[in-house]
Protein backbone atom coordinates (compact mmCIF):
# COMPACT_ATOMS: atom_id res chain seq x y z
CA UNK A 1 0.00 0.00 0.00
CA UNK A 2 3.00 2.79 0.68
CA UNK A 3 4.60 1.60 -2.27
CA UNK A 4 1.44 2.19 -4.23
CA UNK A 5 0.85 5.83 -2.49
CA UNK A 6 4.96 6.66 -3.43
CA UNK A 7 3.87 5.91 -6.80
CA UNK A 8 0.50 7.96 -7.22
CA UNK A 9 2.39 11.31 -5.78
CA UNK A 10 5.46 10.84 -7.87
CA UNK A 11 3.11 10.49 -11.11
CA UNK A 12 1.07 13.74 -9.93
CA UNK A 13 3.91 15.80 -8.79
CA UNK A 14 5.12 16.71 -12.15
CA UNK A 15 1.73 17.40 -13.63
CA UNK A 16 0.71 19.65 -10.67
CA UNK A 17 4.21 21.34 -11.00
CA UNK A 18 3.76 21.86 -14.58
CA UNK A 19 0.55 23.46 -14.78
CA UNK A 20 0.51 26.60 -17.26
CA UNK A 21 -0.40 29.66 -15.54
CA UNK A 22 -3.31 31.47 -17.72
CA UNK A 23 -2.11 35.06 -19.02
CA UNK A 24 -5.52 37.09 -20.29
CA UNK A 25 -5.48 40.73 -21.15
CA UNK A 26 -8.46 43.54 -22.05
CA UNK A 27 -7.60 46.27 -23.30
CA UNK A 28 -9.24 49.19 -24.78
CA UNK A 29 -8.32 52.06 -26.99
CA UNK A 30 -10.16 55.11 -28.89
CA UNK A 31 -8.67 57.71 -31.08
CA UNK A 32 -11.16 59.08 -33.49
CA UNK A 33 -13.76 60.30 -31.50
CA UNK A 34 -14.42 63.00 -33.43
CA UNK A 35 -18.05 62.11 -35.31
CA UNK A 36 -20.98 64.02 -36.06
CA UNK A 37 -22.75 63.07 -32.97
CA UNK A 38 -19.74 63.26 -31.13
CA UNK A 39 -19.17 66.97 -31.28
CA UNK A 40 -17.02 67.70 -27.91
CA UNK A 41 -15.06 65.33 -27.87
CA UNK A 42 -11.27 65.69 -29.80
CA UNK A 43 -9.17 62.87 -31.18
CA UNK A 44 -6.54 61.16 -29.21
CA UNK A 45 -4.50 58.31 -29.56
CA UNK A 46 -5.89 55.82 -27.30
CA UNK A 47 -5.91 53.20 -30.08
CA UNK A 48 -2.24 53.51 -30.93
CA UNK A 49 -1.56 52.85 -26.85
CA UNK A 50 -3.39 49.18 -27.67
CA UNK A 51 -1.69 48.83 -30.93
CA UNK A 52 1.68 49.50 -28.99
CA UNK A 53 1.11 47.58 -25.86
CA UNK A 54 -1.01 44.22 -27.59
CA UNK A 55 2.03 42.29 -29.37
CA UNK A 56 4.68 42.58 -26.26
CA UNK A 57 1.46 40.86 -24.23
CA UNK A 58 1.11 38.50 -26.84
CA UNK A 59 4.86 37.11 -27.32
CA UNK A 60 4.71 37.01 -23.55
CA UNK A 61 2.15 34.52 -23.83
CA UNK A 62 -1.31 36.76 -22.95
CA UNK A 63 -4.76 35.63 -24.73
CA UNK A 64 -5.30 39.62 -25.70
CA UNK A 65 -9.30 41.01 -26.04
CA UNK A 66 -9.05 44.42 -27.38
CA UNK A 67 -11.74 46.86 -28.47
CA UNK A 68 -10.95 49.68 -30.45
CA UNK A 69 -12.28 52.80 -31.86
CA UNK A 70 -15.56 51.80 -33.17
CA UNK A 71 -15.72 48.83 -31.49
CA UNK A 72 -15.12 50.39 -27.80
CA UNK A 73 -19.15 51.59 -27.06
CA UNK A 74 -20.55 51.49 -23.75
CA UNK A 75 -22.28 47.72 -24.90
CA UNK A 76 -19.11 46.50 -26.70
CA UNK A 77 -17.04 47.18 -23.45
CA UNK A 78 -19.51 46.24 -20.79
CA UNK A 79 -20.32 42.80 -22.56
CA UNK A 80 -16.63 42.89 -23.45
CA UNK A 81 -15.74 42.32 -19.77
CA UNK A 82 -18.60 40.19 -18.95
CA UNK A 83 -17.63 37.34 -21.70
CA UNK A 84 -13.68 37.70 -20.73
CA UNK A 85 -14.53 36.93 -16.89
CA UNK A 86 -16.33 33.98 -17.99
CA UNK A 87 -12.44 32.75 -19.47
CA UNK A 88 -10.60 33.75 -16.76
CA UNK A 89 -9.36 30.85 -13.83
CA UNK A 90 -8.20 30.79 -10.51
CA UNK A 91 -4.60 31.55 -10.39
CA UNK A 92 -4.25 33.47 -13.73
CA UNK A 93 -2.62 36.87 -14.51
CA UNK A 94 -4.94 39.15 -15.96
CA UNK A 95 -4.32 42.88 -17.25
CA UNK A 96 -7.22 45.41 -17.96
CA UNK A 97 -6.24 48.76 -19.49
CA UNK A 98 -7.95 51.65 -20.50
CA UNK A 99 -6.68 54.70 -22.85
CA UNK A 100 -9.64 56.85 -23.37
CA UNK A 101 -11.17 60.20 -22.71
CA UNK A 102 -12.65 60.66 -19.02
CA UNK A 103 -15.00 63.12 -17.15
CA UNK A 104 -15.95 63.31 -13.81
CA UNK A 105 -19.90 62.86 -13.64
CA UNK A 106 -22.45 63.67 -10.76
CA UNK A 107 -22.54 61.12 -8.29
CA UNK A 108 -25.27 58.37 -9.32
CA UNK A 109 -25.35 58.28 -12.49
CA UNK A 110 -27.11 55.09 -14.50
CA UNK A 111 -28.55 53.89 -11.22
CA UNK A 112 -25.36 53.79 -9.23
CA UNK A 113 -25.26 54.76 -5.47
CA UNK A 114 -24.37 58.00 -4.07
CA UNK A 115 -21.00 57.53 -2.59
CA UNK A 116 -18.90 60.15 -2.76
CA UNK A 117 -17.81 62.95 -0.51
CA UNK A 118 -17.60 65.49 -3.15
CA UNK A 119 -21.07 64.69 -5.06
CA UNK A 120 -18.56 63.16 -8.45
CA UNK A 121 -17.77 59.75 -9.82
CA UNK A 122 -14.86 59.33 -12.44
CA UNK A 123 -15.75 57.71 -15.63
CA UNK A 124 -14.12 56.35 -18.57
CA UNK A 125 -15.55 57.55 -21.93
CA UNK A 126 -16.58 55.17 -24.53
CA UNK A 127 -16.63 56.09 -28.41
CA UNK A 128 -20.58 56.13 -28.40
CA UNK A 129 -20.98 59.00 -24.99
CA UNK A 130 -21.56 62.49 -25.59
CA UNK A 131 -19.98 65.15 -23.40
CA UNK A 132 -22.81 67.26 -21.71
CA UNK A 133 -25.84 66.01 -20.38
CA UNK A 134 -28.85 67.72 -22.04
CA UNK A 135 -32.58 67.70 -20.30
CA UNK A 136 -34.46 67.43 -23.45
CA UNK A 137 -36.40 64.07 -24.16
CA UNK A 138 -34.39 62.77 -26.71
CA UNK A 139 -30.98 64.76 -25.42
CA UNK A 140 -28.15 62.92 -23.77
CA UNK A 141 -28.31 61.47 -19.84
CA UNK A 142 -25.21 60.33 -19.51
CA UNK A 143 -26.26 56.61 -20.17
CA UNK A 144 -22.83 55.85 -22.24
CA UNK A 145 -20.31 56.68 -19.45
CA UNK A 146 -18.73 53.97 -17.48
CA UNK A 147 -18.58 54.91 -14.08
CA UNK A 148 -15.78 53.39 -11.42
CA UNK A 149 -18.50 52.32 -9.57
CA UNK A 150 -19.22 50.14 -12.55
CA UNK A 151 -16.00 49.59 -13.20
CA UNK A 152 -15.27 48.80 -9.82
CA UNK A 153 -17.86 45.40 -9.99
CA UNK A 154 -15.77 43.93 -12.74
CA UNK A 155 -12.58 44.35 -11.14
CA UNK A 156 -13.72 42.67 -8.25
CA UNK A 157 -15.03 39.87 -10.44
CA UNK A 158 -12.38 39.49 -11.70
CA UNK A 159 -10.93 39.43 -8.58
CA UNK A 160 -12.89 36.89 -7.28
CA UNK A 161 -12.27 34.53 -10.13
CA UNK A 162 -8.55 34.37 -10.46
CA UNK A 163 -8.43 34.21 -6.42
CA UNK A 164 -5.72 34.42 -4.10
CA UNK A 165 -3.46 32.88 -6.28
CA UNK A 166 -3.97 34.97 -9.01
CA UNK A 167 -2.64 38.41 -10.12
CA UNK A 168 -4.73 41.50 -11.20
CA UNK A 169 -2.74 44.30 -13.41
CA UNK A 170 -5.03 47.77 -14.49
CA UNK A 171 -3.47 51.18 -16.33
CA UNK A 172 -5.82 53.74 -16.50
CA UNK A 173 -4.45 55.77 -18.96
CA UNK A 174 -7.14 58.44 -19.12
CA UNK A 175 -8.11 61.39 -17.20
CA UNK A 176 -10.85 62.84 -15.16
CA UNK A 177 -9.87 66.59 -14.21
CA UNK A 178 -8.03 68.14 -17.31
CA UNK A 179 -8.99 70.42 -20.17
CA UNK A 180 -10.62 69.62 -23.72
CA UNK A 181 -8.00 71.43 -26.33
CA UNK A 182 -5.05 71.10 -27.87
CA UNK A 183 -1.88 72.69 -26.89
CA UNK A 184 1.10 72.81 -29.70
CA UNK A 185 2.24 69.21 -30.15
CA UNK A 186 -0.03 68.16 -26.60
CA UNK A 187 -2.62 66.16 -26.56
CA UNK A 188 -4.69 66.40 -23.27
CA UNK A 189 -7.21 63.33 -22.44
CA UNK A 190 -10.38 64.24 -20.03
CA UNK A 191 -12.72 67.37 -19.33
CA UNK A 192 -12.35 69.80 -16.65
CA UNK A 193 -16.08 69.79 -16.73
CA UNK A 194 -18.57 67.48 -14.92
CA UNK A 195 -21.52 65.88 -16.86
CA UNK A 196 -23.69 67.26 -14.48
CA UNK A 197 -27.92 66.54 -14.03
CA UNK A 198 -28.40 69.47 -11.53
CA UNK A 199 -26.26 71.72 -13.07
CA UNK A 200 -23.79 72.24 -10.70
CA UNK A 201 -20.12 72.65 -11.78
CA UNK A 202 -17.35 70.61 -10.93
CA UNK A 203 -14.21 72.66 -9.11
CA UNK A 204 -11.16 70.21 -10.28
CA UNK A 205 -8.78 72.24 -8.05
CA UNK A 206 -10.63 70.92 -4.68
CA UNK A 207 -10.68 66.57 -6.36
CA UNK A 208 -8.02 64.53 -5.14
CA UNK A 209 -4.44 65.29 -5.22
CA UNK A 210 -3.36 62.03 -3.08
CA UNK A 211 -0.93 60.00 -5.53
CA UNK A 212 -0.84 56.56 -4.00
CA UNK A 213 -3.74 54.43 -2.21
CA UNK A 214 -4.22 51.19 -0.16
CA UNK A 215 -6.64 48.82 -1.60
CA UNK A 216 -8.48 46.43 1.02
CA UNK A 217 -6.52 42.67 1.31
CA UNK A 218 -8.56 39.78 0.66
CA UNK A 219 -7.91 36.03 1.05
CA UNK A 220 -10.58 35.39 -1.28
CA UNK A 221 -9.43 37.28 -4.15
CA UNK A 222 -7.04 38.40 -6.19
CA UNK A 223 -3.86 41.07 -5.35
CA UNK A 224 -4.34 44.02 -7.80
CA UNK A 225 -2.05 47.18 -9.03
CA UNK A 226 -3.53 49.77 -10.41
CA UNK A 227 -1.63 52.65 -12.06
CA UNK A 228 -3.33 56.14 -13.11
CA UNK A 229 -1.83 58.19 -15.13
CA UNK A 230 -2.82 61.55 -13.22
CA UNK A 231 -4.85 62.68 -10.25
CA UNK A 232 -8.19 63.89 -10.33
CA UNK A 233 -6.71 67.32 -10.74
CA UNK A 234 -4.31 66.98 -12.95
CA UNK A 235 -4.37 66.77 -17.17
CA UNK A 236 -3.16 63.59 -18.57
CA UNK A 237 -0.65 64.59 -21.50
CA UNK A 238 0.33 62.65 -24.08
CA UNK A 239 3.64 62.27 -25.02
CA UNK A 240 5.43 62.34 -28.67
CA UNK A 241 8.04 59.71 -29.26
CA UNK A 242 9.69 59.75 -32.65
CA UNK A 243 7.17 61.59 -34.65
CA UNK A 244 4.05 59.24 -32.86
CA UNK A 245 2.06 60.48 -30.23
CA UNK A 246 0.91 57.88 -27.31
CA UNK A 247 -0.77 57.97 -23.90
CA UNK A 248 2.12 58.70 -21.63
CA UNK A 249 1.61 56.02 -19.00
CA UNK A 250 1.02 54.01 -21.41
CA UNK A 251 4.42 54.43 -23.31
CA UNK A 252 5.96 53.96 -19.99
CA UNK A 253 3.70 50.25 -19.52
CA UNK A 254 5.54 49.62 -22.93
CA UNK A 255 8.73 50.25 -21.92
CA UNK A 256 8.56 48.30 -18.44
CA UNK A 257 7.15 45.31 -20.36
CA UNK A 258 10.02 44.99 -22.64
CA UNK A 259 12.37 45.18 -19.66
CA UNK A 260 10.78 42.19 -17.74
CA UNK A 261 7.84 39.80 -19.14
CA UNK A 262 4.86 40.67 -16.31
CA UNK A 263 4.54 37.70 -14.13
CA UNK A 264 2.96 37.39 -10.27
CA UNK A 265 5.86 39.54 -9.19
CA UNK A 266 3.80 42.83 -8.73
CA UNK A 267 6.55 44.74 -6.91
CA UNK A 268 8.86 44.17 -9.30
CA UNK A 269 6.74 45.87 -12.03
CA UNK A 270 5.93 48.85 -9.64
CA UNK A 271 9.76 49.58 -9.68
CA UNK A 272 9.78 49.34 -13.84
CA UNK A 273 7.17 51.15 -14.26
CA UNK A 274 8.67 54.09 -11.29
CA UNK A 275 12.16 53.74 -12.86
CA UNK A 276 10.85 54.36 -16.61
CA UNK A 277 8.45 57.34 -15.63
CA UNK A 278 11.60 58.93 -14.35
CA UNK A 279 13.58 58.72 -17.58
CA UNK A 280 13.70 62.17 -19.47
CA UNK A 281 11.15 62.50 -22.75
CA UNK A 282 8.86 59.72 -21.27
CA UNK A 283 6.65 62.06 -19.17
CA UNK A 284 5.19 65.10 -20.25
CA UNK A 285 7.28 67.58 -18.42
CA UNK A 286 5.72 70.81 -19.15
CA UNK A 287 3.03 70.28 -17.08
CA UNK A 288 2.96 68.92 -13.86
CA UNK A 289 1.42 65.33 -13.89
CA UNK A 290 1.64 62.69 -11.12
CA UNK A 291 1.73 58.90 -11.73
CA UNK A 292 -1.07 57.18 -9.15
CA UNK A 293 -0.90 53.85 -7.73
CA UNK A 294 -3.49 52.31 -5.95
CA UNK A 295 -2.14 48.78 -4.61
CA UNK A 296 -3.32 45.51 -2.36
CA UNK A 297 0.02 44.17 -1.12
Amino acid sequence: MRKLLIIIVLFVIPFVSCAKVGKYAFMVGISKYSQKDRRYWNNIHGAEDIYLIQPVLEKQGFNVTSLCNEQATRDGIINGLKSFIKKIHKGDIVYVHFSTHGQPVEDGLNGMGLDEDDGWDESIVPIDAGSQYSHESNGYKGDKHITDDELNIYINNIRRKIGGTGMLYIVMDACHAGELSRGGFETVRGTNEGLTRSGKSYVYNSADKKTSYSIEKNPKMSDVLIFEACTSRERNTEVKIKGKEYGSLSYNIFQSLLASPLDKNAAKFEENVKKSVSIPDRWPNSRKQHLVIEKSF
